[in-house]
């Protein structure tokens, strides 16, 4: 048997306003909502016991999101996109 998982309430709160934030946008927006749903699948099935947040920047990174503007979606999302070149000056 599987060890149980559970959200803090800050990670579903997360989830609840990522997937109203995405569903609003055109190009991307329902890749990554299709990739968020994959992800929380994946860390519900996963054994180790690991956060939400961080199994999700794992899981990024990894390259899970196969379409190119999901993962730029959901690197900011979760904190990973690289910062503005122009902005780093």
């Amino acid at each position: 048997m599987l060890p149980r998982k559970s959200m803090s309430d800050l990670e579903r709160q997360f989830l609840k306003i990522a997937g109203e934030e995405l569903a609003k946008v055109k190009l991307g927006g329902p890749s990554a909502l299709a990739c968020l749903l994959d992800m929380v699948a994946s860390w519900h099935g996963m054994r180790a016991e690991i956060g939400f947040h961080d199994y999700g920047q794992r899981w990024l990174i990894e390259g899970n999101a196969k379409n190119k503007p999901a993962d730029r979606l959901l690197r900011d999302l979760f904190g990973l996109s690289d910062p503005d070149p122009r902005k780093a000056a």
